[in-house]
This record gives C-alpha cells, sequence and structure tokens, in this order.
C-alpha cells in the first residue's frame, strides 16, 4: 500500500508530541484530546493499494529507491516495482478498480521485473550496495542472491533452519556495507543443547563479499530473532562518549557534590535531593517522612566513567527500579502507605561493595511532629 507521507504532513494529519532534552534529560509531552487518524476515502492522492501476488508478508527497497521487492509468502516468485512506474500510473490514473473506495494500481503497470527463485516461502530482501538482492525463504530455509535488472539468480545457501529477517549491514539504507550478512533463524532443532525453559535459537553469519556466500559462523539467539540492523563500529566509535561531565547536566533537580544533597517538604510533598556513587548513597538515612506524602527520589549519579551505572530501588514504589546512567539524574515517586523502616538500595552491580550499597527511610504516622532530618555516616542535618 503507497502512502503519501509527505501529503499527509503537508496537510497537517501527521505530527509528532513527545520531544526529550538531552541537556536537562527531561521529556516534554503535549497532550492531546482524541487520536489523528485519516481515512484515506477522504484524502484524495494519499494513499493507493498495489498488488502482490499470494500473501504478501516483506516490502523492502533497494538503495537507489527505485525498485520495491514484494515478497509473497505464499510464491515462488517475487514481484519487483519500479517507483517510477508507480507514480506515472497514479498521475495518470491506470487503475484495475478500487477497493474500500481507495484506488488499486494496475499490476502490469507497476511492474518492473519477476525474480523466479524457485523457493518457497520469500518473506525478507536486503542489499549489497553492489547490484545484488539477498531474500529469505522462510519454508525452503535458505537465503537466495539476485542481481538487480536482470532478476536472475545468482546463488543460494541453506539456514538452519526456517529463516525470516535477514540483516547486511546498512542493508536497508541507500549506503549498504556489503561485506557480511546474518541469517535471523526462527527454528532450531538440532543446533544446541535443547535444555531449559526455552531454546537459544540459530543465527549464522554469511560472507558476501564474492559471488558466492560462505557461511562462517553459527551463533545463538534468544528467543525468536527478528528485525535486525547493523552498521560498521567505526561509525559510532569517535562518537562515543566515555566520560559524562557533571557540569553538562542541567536537570532541574540535579545535585553534583555530596554537600548539596538535602531532603525538603513542601506540604505533604518531600523532595530528596540525593547522589549516588561507588558505593554509598547521600544522604543513606533520612527520617520525617509521613504516611501519606508523596516522596521524590531525585538519585544523581556522580560517576563520570561510562561504564558505571547505579540503580535505585525503594521498597513499595510503584516503579520497580531506576537505572541511572553516569553523570544522569533520574526520579522515582513513592508513596508510603505505612509507618516502618523502608530500605532503598542500588539495583546494579557497580563495586566490590555493591551489596552496602543501601540506605533507609523512616516513615512516623501521619500526624507525626518528627523532624526532617537526614544523614550520611551518622552526620545529621536539618
Amino acid at each position: 500500500m503507497p502512502i503519501n507521507y509527505i501529503y499527509l504532513q503537508e496537510i497537517e494529519l501527521c505530527n509528532r508530541h513527545n520531544v526529550y532534552d538531552e541537556s536537562t534529560m527531561t521529556a516534554t509531552t503535549e497532550m492531546k484530546e482524541g487520536v489523528i487518524s485519516v481515512d484515506p476515502r477522504d484524502v484524495e492522492g494519499a494513499v493507493y493499494y498495489m498488488p502482490v501476488p499470494k500473501s504478501p508478508h516483506g516490502l523492502d527497497v533497494d538503495p537507489s529507491g527505485q525498485y520495491i521487492i514484494g515478497n509473497g509468502k505464499l510464491s515462488t516468485q517475487l514481484s519487483v516495482y519500479s517507483f517510477e512506474k508507480i507514480q506515472n500510473a497514479i498521475q495518470n490514473k491506470d487503475f484495475d478498480g478500487d477497493a474500500y473506495g481507495i484506488p488499486i494500481l494496475s499490476f502490469e503497470s507497476v511492474l518492473e521485473g519477476v525474480v523466479d527463485s524457485g523457493g518457497l516461502g520469500p518473506l525478507h530482501t536486503e542489499f549489497d550496495g553492489k547490484g545484488y538482492g539477498y531474500t529469505t525463504f522462510f519454508i525452503s530455509s535458505e537465503v537466495v542472491k539476485w542481481k538487480l535488472g536482470t532478476w536472475e539468480i545468482v546463488d543460494r545457501k541453506p539456514t538452519y533452519y526456517s529463516v525470516g529477517h535477514l540483516m547486511i549491514p546498512g542493508g536497508n539504507s541507500r549506503n549498504p556495507y556489503g561485506k557480511y550478512m546474518i541469517s535471523l533463524n526462527k527454528i532450531t532443532k538440532d543446533r544446541y543443547l535443547p535444555t531449559g525453559p526455552e531454546l537459544e535459537h540459530s543465527a549464522q553469519l554469511y560472507d558476501i563479499t564474492g559471488e558466492k556466500m560462505e557461511l562462517l559462523s553459527d551463533f545463538p539467539t534468544h528467543g525468536e530473532p527478528h528485525y535486525a540492523a547493523g552498521i560498521p563500529a567505526e561509525k559510532i566509535k569517535a562518537q562515543s562518549k566515555k566520560y559524562y561531565e557533571l557540569e553538562e547536566n542541567n536537570h532541574k533537580y540535579a545535585v553534583k557534590n555530596e554537600a548539596d544533597t538535602r531532603v525538603e517538604r513542601n506540604g505533604n510533598e518531600v523532595h530528596i535531593y540525593a547522589t549516588t556513587v561507588r558505593s554509598h548513597f547521600a544522604p543513606d538515612n533520612i527520617e520525617g517522612i509521613k504516611v501519606g506524602d508523596k516522596v521524590y527520589f531525585h538519585i544523581t549519579n556522580l560517576e563520570q566513567d561510562f561504564d558505571v551505572p547505579h540503580g535505585f530501588a525503594m521498597i513499595g514504589a510503584n516503579t520497580s527500579e531506576i537505572l541511572v546512567m553516569p553523570g544522569q539524574t533520574k526520579t522515582i515517586i513513592w508513596e508510603p502507605k505505612r509507618e516502618g523502616v523502608w530500605p532503598f538500595y542500588c539495583t546494579d552491580f557497580c563495586s566490590a561493595l555493591h551489596q552496602e550499597m543501601q540506605g533507609y527511610v523512616r516513615v512516623s504516622p501521619e500526624n507525626s511532629n518528627t523532624k526532617l532530618r537526614w544523614s550520611l555516616d551518622d552526620e545529621w542535618r536539618e
């Protein structure tokens, strides 16, 4: 089904509501009543049907954007459509009737060619950027390599077993990196030991630099492997952060050293401005919280090394836990329902003293006059 999203945006029927600020580490959500929906019968020129023989499953576009591959999973053939011909058919109103008021493009007018594969159950196609497509066949358990333009079969390799998706780094983009291909197989059978509550599934790595594909390695994946994407590591290595400056944290509730940690009350709202670092929380003892209070834990991770996150969990909180990355601030809300001493603790292993990384909140009755105070290492503050 070709959909003209650009046209829908121009008439303001597509928009976004959520904006995330990397500096403050917070998101802004614009709440709107109702849900925007598009009835294509009311927006002429936005949506068309395009016939794909025998139960279409995957629809993939080659790197040039010129060819669209339709995989009918009950077919042995791949239908290749021309984007230019689709545009011409729309312009010339070359339709084979309509369905539910939506025009159906003429199959013969938009078809560019057919890949006569001989495989069974074609599902998904990716490309190597060198003029070849690679299509998975679920029933016959194989990947078939074919040539763009001539549509001839060049190679086929078995997979073990029942391959669904495949992945070539950049294989669904304008500039694929056509060196490796991974088949993501849905059934394991005899590849791994039949032990455990759920079997690992099989994935296989192929070298596709030559005319013929070459199997290099088998490796397990968990669950049913589905869509995947990959790019060369050097694309992101230079831009990957390994050190996080605390001064770059502009979160509203951030505290950037232990001296600034504090607890503040505003009516029945209590805000705890806390820090975490190997291997303690500050503060780690809090008194004066009452039943019925709404307690906000604002946790800032003072670590700056990229590989030292800290977790935070509070017994009784509606959110089971939060993971606070280095230099980051996150908030969790807790509403105590009864008196007692309630522990909080780090949920992510951080050091040899990880198990000591915990603290306590004393909750008093609703009408208590217990002072609000907090401490680190028995040094109490009010």
